[in-house]
């Protein structure tokens, strides 16, 4: 009967133990990278859910990266993930002349507690 019943406690634990598992909650930041490269005239934006703005340090001065690798380690090493990225084109005419737009973007998330996450949802819906 002893057997019976360790028998059956070993193969409920890890049923139980998966019903405390929670849903993991992510913020998420959408990172582009534009301008010329030719010229040195780079902007980094982040929208954060909430705003989109040109990122900064803490002391409000822009960082300026020299490749877009730059930018992708400068999040993943502060703990961002790299979820997905892609590349947007804008077209525009001047004088007959087409010229398009390339500029490539980076969604990064990171996890965070579920009031961190309430928190983000709640600035980013008007």
């Amino acid at each position: 009967m002893k057997k019976l019943v360790l028998l059956i406690f070993l193969l409920a634990v890890p049923v139980l133990m998966r019903a405390q598992e929670t849903e993991p909650y992510y913020l998420y930041r959408i990172v582009s990278y534009g301008g010329d490269m030719k010229y040195g005239n780079r902007t980094v934006n982040i929208d954060n859910g909430k705003s989109i703005e040109k990122l900064c340090d803490e002391k409000g001065k822009s960082i300026v990266f020299a490749t877009p690798a730059g930018v992708i380690m400068y999040f993943v090493s502060r703990g961002w993930e790299l979820l997905s990225h892609g590349i947007t084109q804008k077209q525009t005419e001047l004088l007959g002349n087409v010229y398009i737009d390339s500029c490539p973007y980076w969604v990064f998330r990171k996890p965070c507690s579920k009031e961190e996450f309430d928190k983000a949802v709640k600035d980013a819906v008007r």
